[in-house]
């Protein structure tokens, strides 16, 4: 894989290219990426079929650990990679260490292995056990091996640092010397929670390191609640690492950011995020319309609540403006109603709104920035959320 960038800078919105995959040679995606996030290789609520209706375009989807564990010695058996197993073969994937839908536990690790938790319950990885799950998986991009639970004091997140230099470092021989994964790319977890020494520490260790790109990790738990995280929390600390890191390397950051945090996080340069939020939205059974024109359009929110009562008997769509699926053939009224009946159908037609809805936002980022229009559009999306959001 080839990441290349339109300009080298620190702290400035960027567009680039990532493209030459191995797999896939053909397939070009421009960044800001969304990643899109999965549950087993699947997206939650639609089947393949209807997220090809959804959208035609390819993309890349992001997978973790504590989804997949239990099918990872079905493909052992049948020798195919993960992409293969799930009929996903056609689209590029990025393997996560934790499901950033789900809160991760803290606390249980140990000096040579990270708890991953699933279903059953948690499951130990050494870099050894880490690396033969990812030689089976074969994804396109992956993490390596690291403890990026967000820790308070000096004395943990030290540790932490600790732990993580030796996995990484084990991982990275390990992928050095596969012949499966050579042609793979591997990206290093930045730590330190939100101590700017221990950061420092961090991409100390891993700019010379033969990484693709750079996770930014250690800022959160995962799960619902990172949606609330303002952006005056992490300013200070995305900034600092930003500002650290190759200027020439692909950075992520992966979670359920609200998409105030997300264009702040694009304006200092961060290239890759997850779909996240508009699956969180979904499961409260609510609409994003954050994108709809507000001059021209009903829409005075960032969000619908379809259970509320007022829209039982509301024949418009959601936005009229909006392309999607749900928008031209379903109303708020029909919404409503499968909520109210817990009808699966009421997931699956939010679910494919919201995620058209967040594939348009990053289409408009990316041309936001091409027309050099970016801190305007940034301007115009903060008016629409609440002040206290």
């Amino acid at each position: 894989m080839k990441f290349i960038l339109d300009s080298l800078t620190h702290c400035t919105p960027r567009i680039g290219t990532l493209k030459e995959f191995e797999r896939l040679p053909n397939i070009i995606f421009e960044t800001p990426l969304l990643l899109i996030y999965t549950k087993r290789g699947s997206v939650p609520h639609l089947t393949k079929d209807v997220f090809k209706m959804v959208t035609k375009q390819q993309h890349l989807l992001s997978i973790s650990l504590p989804s997949t564990l239990k099918i990872e010695n079905n493909i052992k058996e049948l020798n195919v990679s993960f992409a293969e197993f799930v009929s996903m073969k056609e689209y590029i994937n990025f393997l996560s260490i934790q499901d950033p839908t789900e809160v991760t536990p803290s606390g249980f690790q140990q000096a040579d292995s990270i708890s991953v938790w699933s279903r059953t319950g948690k499951k130990l990885f050494t870099a050894d056990k880490y690396m033969d799950l990812v030689e089976v998986f074969e994804p396109d991009l992956y993490v390596a091996l690291c403890d990026g639970n967000m820790h308070n004091s000096e004395k943990r997140l030290s540790k932490a640092m600790d732990r993580s230099k030796i996995l990484t470092e084990q991982c990275l021989k390990r992928h050095a010397a596969s012949n499966k994964l050579k042609s793979k790319s591997i990206l290093g977890a930045v730590e330190g929670g939100y101590n700017l020494k221990v950061r420092e520490e961090s991409v100390e260790y891993l700019k010379n390191k033969p990484f693709a790109g750079y996770v930014i990790d250690g800022l959160h738990d995962n799960g619902p609640d990172v949606k609330n995280i303002k952006w005056e929390q992490i300013e200070n600390v995305i900034q600092h690492t930003i500002k650290l890191l190759p200027a020439d390397k692909l950075r992520v950051s992966l979670g359920c950011w609200n998409p105030l945090v997300i264009l702040e996080l694009i304006n200092l340069g961060i290239d890759i995020f997850d779909s996240t939020y508009p699956y969180i939205i979904t499961d409260r059974s609510e609409a994003l319309i954050f994108l709809c024109d507000h001059n021209s359009c009903k829409n005075t929110s960032y969000i619908l609540t379809i259970s509320q009562k007022r829209y039982a008997d509301d024949f418009s769509p959601i936005c009229q403006y909006c392309q999607c699926l749900t928008c031209k053939n379903h109303t708020r009224a029909y919404l409503h109603h499968l909520h109210v009946t817990k009808e699966l159908l009421g997931m699956v037609l939010l679910m494919i709104h919201n995620t058209h809805h967040y594939l348009e936002f990053f289409n408009a980022i990316r041309q936001s920035i091409k027309d050099d229009t970016f801190s305007q559009f940034r301007e115009k999306i903060n008016s629409m959320f609440p002040k206290e959001y």
